[in-house]
This record gives C-alpha cells, structure tokens and sequence, in this order.
C-alpha cells in the first residue's frame, strides 16, 4: 500500500508489461488472479523512482488471459516501451465490491489469528503469500516467529473481518 497524498491512498495491483502492436497498448500482470479492478474509464497510477503518471484506460482487452490496456497518452510502441515495467496501482476508494466471502488481502493483514481447537491466539496476520496450489497465510507470533498456515478448508475455519479475527483449527503438533 503507498500514499500518493493524505487523502488519496493507493494500493498497487500489478506491473506493466510488454507491448502489443504499434499503438501503445501495453500488458498488465496483476497480482491477484481474478481481479476485476481493470475496467475502461477507470484512473492507473503508474510509479518508476519516484515518477508517478495518472493514466485512464481508453481500451480493455485480452490476449491469453492476460489483460491488455490502451491507457490515455500511450499512443505508440516507443511511449509503451518507456512504461514497461512501471507499477501500476489504483486509489483504494476505487477497489471493486468482492463477492460474500471473499476478501482483499490488505484488510486482513493485521488481523487477530485464533486457533478454534482452544481459543489461544496463534498470532497477527503478516501476510499472505500467493502459491501455485493455494494460498498461505503468514501469522507473526508473539515470541516473533513465523507460521505458516495453508488457506484451505481444512485449516481455515472462518474470517470475520469486522471483527479483525481469522479462525484456524490445528492439527496436532501443527503449530507447536
């Protein structure tokens, strides 16, 4: 997460890639799978040391999967060139709604991880690392150390957001 100013925080959601065709489109790799944050109208900050550029996608499409963008400004392949590799962020007041259940990793980190099997605290969320075959979560102990817990059905019980708790059931000698 980065602040461009006090009222304006931003939360990055991908890199700029390689350019497609002549015209200045550009692909983008986001960082999360199945976002929808992508949508034409909507404002890219793009950020390189300390340069920031405020772009609207004029044009969404895909190749592969892969979202491919014509962002206002970026009218041809040398422009596409000098933004390849930029961050690309978006302002958080412009996050997509998710579906029940579902949740941004920004506002669970920080949250309280509790073991269901005997209510004891296991520890704060630091992160949550996406893997190949699911995603982990990383929970910072008191005593420093660092967990890891598989978000899967079988470990994961419930999230309450609100509330700032994510529920996980050991299982024995897991966590010891």
């Amino acid at each position: 997460m980065k602040k461009t100013d006090k009222n304006n925080e931003t939360v990055l959601i991908g890199r700029v890639g390689s350019p497609v065709g002549i015209k200045g489109e550009v692909r983008i790799t986001l960082y999360a799978q199945d976002s929808t944050n992508l949508k034409e109208g909507k404002v890219l900050l793009l950020e390189r040391a300390g340069k920031t550029i405020n772009a609207a996608i004029r044009k969404l499409r895909y190749q592969k999967d892969r979202p491919v963008v014509k962002l206002e400004g970026v009218d041809d392949r040398n422009v596409a060139e000098e933004i390849r590799g930029m961050d690309v962020s978006i302002y958080a007041s412009d996050l997509e709604e998710l579906p029940e259940g579902e949740h941004y990793v920004r506002d669970l980190i920080g949250c309280r991880v509790i073991d269901t099997t005997d209510g004891r605290e296991v520890g704060i969320l630091s992160d949550v690392i996406q893997n190949t075959a699911q995603s982990i979560l990383e929970v910072r102990t008191a005593e420093g150390k660092s967990v890891l817990i598989p978000a899967v059905d079988a470990f994961l019980r419930g999230i309450d957001e609100e509330a700032g708790i994510i529920e996980v059931e050991r299982s024995p000698g897991f966590l010891d």
